[in-house]
């Protein structure tokens, strides 16, 4: 007789969906039946141990979503900055959490484990969600592009990222370039200053169908001319994160880069397998300044945010961008009495300010931006990780000042630009 479990998280599953464990038991009519569930956490090696009862329905529930808590890692100024690939570090976007389960119940007046425990079950948690309408536990290896982590095939894979082909349309695009047909291809307007990372699953254990192993970088000169670089292997770790941006690119071992062809079109990457069969979708970084999608009045500022995969967006608001100070003053009055005469002075301070306090608010304007742009920008506001990242790589941690967000669907011909309050999470010291 034992603990019998009827359902359990994937081993690789988002910390947004239920993180539920069902299981029955031959022994639950057992006086003061009770089930303890012990969960160690990997990135720390702490234990925590819950007691649960039997549910109405006759099985015992376990919900691990109550223990999970994950911020992507962000302690590093230049984390947008990286160059080639690098690793999430465990405990940040993504931890491992094993899971037994043990039967208790009352031996002589005192709650006792029968011995009976299950095995182990590790699983690994990233720091996305899904919602509702996706579905009790969608399957991360083989479900819709939607909700699929694992990179199994260029038509129905992406990086954990929110964009997706429909997001951005590049109307100036090129009729004819390898994997100008591809189903699956999503278009980035990029300056050559951006930096910025993309984030997809390593090719581990707990993903089974994921076949990451290399990237691949396929850039097109100013006379429409491809250059090929392709990676080594990568290591099979749980999360990478690629430096895919143009300024990136420019600081890694790539052979083929950016700055190397001035008037650089565009480059295309993709994550391969071993064999270097595509196994992403088509990531088509075009020059933005080139195709006239830029501003030279306004310095562009670039926000990053944790998406709904566990990855980093980015997005460059190229207009008009102006900074609001909150000043917030502590003051107090001084009674002015000396002792003697004279008693005061005519300069003496009676108002006196203790401390200024000021908070520093930037009002952002973007370009023109498309239909499903507003879908994607969704992500950033529901965001509680943004970045405003430098043209030197480094960023500034802010948060977002708005609590609605109009989506736009207009059928009229119409454009509008977004404009957005974003406060740095830094006072202004004085």
């Amino acid at each position: 007789m034992a603990i019998t479990l009827t359902e359990q998280p994937y081993a690789w599953s988002p910390r947004g969906q239920r993180l539920i464990f069902h299981m029955t038991s031959d022994n639950s009519s057992q006086p003061g039946f009770r089930i303890q569930a012990s969960v160690t956490v990997g990135s720390t090696s702490e234990v925590y141990t819950f007691m649960l009862s039997v549910d109405p329905y006759g099985g015992i529930i376990y919900d691990l979503g109550s223990l999970v808590s994950l911020r992507n890692y962000e302690d590093m100024p230049d984390i947008h900055s990286q160059a080639d690939v690098v690793d999430e570090p465990i405990g940040n976007a993504w931890d491992t959490y094993t899971v037994t389960f043990e039967e208790y119940w009352i031996v002589g007046g005192v709650l006792t484990p029968s011995g009976n425990v299950t095995e182990p079950a590790e699983i690994v948690v990233v720091n996305g969600y899904y919602q509702m309408r996706d579905g009790y536990k969608p399957n991360p290896n083989s479900g819709s592009i939607d909700v699929k982590y694992a990179l199994t095939s260029a038509a129905t894979s992406r990086a954990m990222s929110d964009r997706f082909e429909s997001t951005h349309t590049w109307t100036m695009k090129p009729s004819a370039w390898v994997g100008a047909t591809a189903a699956n291809t999503i278009y980035i307007p990029a300056r050559e200053a951006d930096y910025g990372m993309l984030f997809f699953p390593g090719n581990d254990t707990y993903l089974t169908s994921n076949n990451a192993n290399k990237w691949r970088i396929l850039l097109y000169d100013a006379a429409g001319t491809a250059h090929t670089y392709t990676s080594s292997s990568v290591t099979p770790d749980t999360m990478l994160c690629l430096g895919a941006y143009p300024a990136n690119i420019n600081d890694s071992a790539s052979t083929e880069k950016p700055s190397m062809y001035p008037g650089w079109r565009y480059y295309v990457i993709n994550i391969l397998n071993a064999s270097n069969a595509v196994r992403s979708a088509y990531y088509v970084f075009y020059n933005a300044e080139l195709y006239g999608q830029w501003d030279c009045r306004y310095a562009p500022v670039r926000l990053a945010w944790v998406n709904s995969r566990s990855g980093w967006d980015y997005f460059n608001f190229i207009k008009k961008n102006e900074i609001t100070n909150s000043i917030e003053r502590k003051q107090y009055k001084q009674t002015r009495w000396r002792g003697e005469s004279p008693f005061y002075q005519s300069n003496d301070r009676v108002l006196t300010d203790r401390q200024t306090i000021v908070t520093q608010t930037l009002q952002v304007t973007s370009d023109w931006v498309q239909e499903n742009e507003y879908v994607f920008l969704r992500g950033l506001l529901v965001s509680n990780q943004v970045h405003i990242v430098l043209d030197d790589g480094t960023c500034l941690p802010v948060s977002i000042d708005e609590t609605s967000f109009l989506e736009r669907k207009e059928r009229n011909g119409k454009l509008y630009n977004i404009v957005l309050k974003v406060k740095y999470s830094q006072d202004y010291w004085s």
